[in-house]
């Protein structure tokens, strides 16, 4: 099944049971995704251990919404896991007053022309205490009238390029809030929530690689080479 994406918008809220460790630090107001690159719609949450002590986190998805709007969903954690997978098989762990940034949640939609919202419920427990959980609600809200052609976004141009390995990378807009590296096979393999003075630090593995840049108005995908 083809699966094309008008225009998706996440918001977020979050409901605590018995969060007796963690707290939301920050989550994604707008998340785009955008039809002309058939992009899924992506929403990130960091999480904060207030506790004294290191803890193991596992996440499971709790529950999925009936409205039928979305199609396929995942989530990485310590790993990425597909749709049928509803909970981490492996752990995150964080430090006393760390912040894990290591959640990503994606989903796409049903029908490309479709008007309204659906939420997925993710929770973060910890593993030494099944009471210590943070429950987070992700809603997805779709409209299909609303987007920000790739085109017109501001075009990346970095410098150097190719690049190396472990480098940087400069050429990244002001307006860009967060970057991703993906893999030849779209997998994302690391992020950035913000980025320095325009320059962004380039894997350490040499090949192609996609630079994911998520703008105020949109998401853009450009091609690196890196050596």
């Amino acid at each position: 099944m083809q699966k094309i994406v008008f225009f998706l918008v996440a918001t977020f809220g979050c409901i605590a049971l018995r969060a007796q460790s963690l707290v939301v630090t920050s989550m994604d107001s707008v998340a785009y995704a955008n039809s002309h690159n058939m992009t899924q719609a992506t929403a990130h949450i960091s999480v904060k251990n207030t506790s004294s002590s290191t803890k193991d986190y596992r996440v499971i998805r709790r529950k999925v919404g009936a409205t039928g709007i979305l199609d396929s969903n995942y989530f990485c954690w310590d790993l990425c896991y597909p749709t049928w997978a509803n909970q981490s098989q492996g752990t995150v762990t964080i430090a006393p007053n760390g912040i894990a940034n290591d959640f990503s949640g994606y989903a796409y939609v049903r029908d490309t022309s479709a008007n309204g919202q659906d939420s997925i419920w993710y929770t973060f427990v910890n593993v030494a205490d099944a009471n210590d959980s943070l429950q987070v609600r992700v809603i997805f809200a779709m409209n299909r009238y609303v987007a920000t052609p790739e085109s017109m976004l501001p075009v990346l141009r970095l410098a150097p390029q190719p690049a190396l390995a472990g480098q940087w990378v400069s050429g990244i807009p002001s307006d860009v809030h967060r970057v991703e590296w993906l893999d030849a096979l779209g997998r994302v393999a690391g992020h950035e929530e913000s980025v320095v003075n325009g320059a962004v630090r380039v894997p350490e593995t040499s090949g192609l690689w996609l630079l994911r840049s998520y703008h105020a108005g949109g998401v853009r995908t450009t091609k690196v080479t890196v050596r």
